[in-house]
């Protein structure tokens, strides 16, 4: 595996629309700097454009935090899906984090998923709602989820103590029902039809709220500048395990999610420069 063959090329007339565009779709009164994170994980992965649509509340935030972002206010969910297909500039979305599970959430949810033509990430409460529609939901082909054990198991209608004890199945069963897959958690997996994948970066430093939601963005990034699924998936959960790494050599406590994010560009750098890894 050659991380560094699987970085976009960087010509040096490049503008920032040839880096990706992201629509980021979530956020909450309860759960407002979830998206905030996935466009901060983004943005530091190389992403050029990223646009954040959440309500009002949440975009006045996270402006004042990153005012790099573009944002779309809005507090009808249910507007969200024509906004989100009407922008045929956007390369990709990510959906989910920090949404919650309203009636109105897990519709805009399940919308895209049938909807939305383009590369599709779903995480966080974007992932419940998949699992209350799994029924009527089918794989996409340019999708990619990423659970952890418990939205696993919801995924799959078994308990996390059977995702656990079988994690390379589940991640497979899940590819084959949804699209590509990442289990998250030590050593996470990842599957795509036939491919199967196991990222060995990362440790206990990464178990810290948000730290998701950051590798939700990172690989969203990397599906907005052209990357198949399952290379950008595999990419991205590298980076983002070696970016943790870099913080684990001051110790595994007190590490927050946004360390991880400032830290992408530096593993992304560093493989740029290296003869392959």
């Amino acid at each position: 595996m050659n991380l560094k063959e699987l970085l976009p090329s960087r010509p040096e007339d490049m503008h920032k629309g040839q880096r990706g565009r992201l629509l980021i779709a979530g956020g909450s009164q309860h759960y407002p700097g979830a998206p905030a994170l996935s466009a901060l994980g983004a943005l530091r992965s190389g992403a050029g454009v990223v646009t954040l649509m959440s309500l009002e509340d949440v975009c006045r935030a996270c402006a004042a935090r990153l005012p790099e972002v573009v944002y779309h206010p809005e507090n009808n969910i249910e507007l969200w899906k024509y906004f989100a297909l009407s922008q045929n500039s956007i390369n990709a979305i990510v959906a989910g984090p920090g949404i919650e599970r309203s009636y109105e959430a897990q519709k805009f949810i399940a919308d895209i998923w049938r909807d939305w033509q383009g590369k599709l990430l779903l995480d966080g409460d974007g992932l419940y709602a998949l699992a209350v529609n799994r029924d009527e939901l089918r794989a996409r082909k340019n999708s990619v989820i990423t659970p952890h054990e418990g939205e696993a198991g919801r995924l799959l209608g078994i308990t996390p103590e059977e995702v656990r004890a079988d994690r390379q199945s589940a991640v497979k069963e899940l590819a084959r029902k949804w699209g590509c897959a990442v289990l998250k958690g030590h050593h996470t997996l990842i599957a795509s039809g036939g491919k199967f994948a196991e990222v060995s970066h990362g440790g206990a430093e990464l178990s810290v709220p948000g730290s998701g939601d950051v590798l939700s963005g990172c690989i969203g990034a990397f599906l907005a500048m052209g990357l198949e699924p399952f290379s950008a998936a595999l990419l991205g959960a590298n980076i983002h395990g070696m970016a943790g790494e870099i913080l684990a050599g001051d110790g595994v406590d007190g590490v927050l999610a946004s360390d991880i994010a400032h830290n992408l560009r530096k593993v992304i750098h560093s493989l740029r420069c290296s003869d392959g890894a």
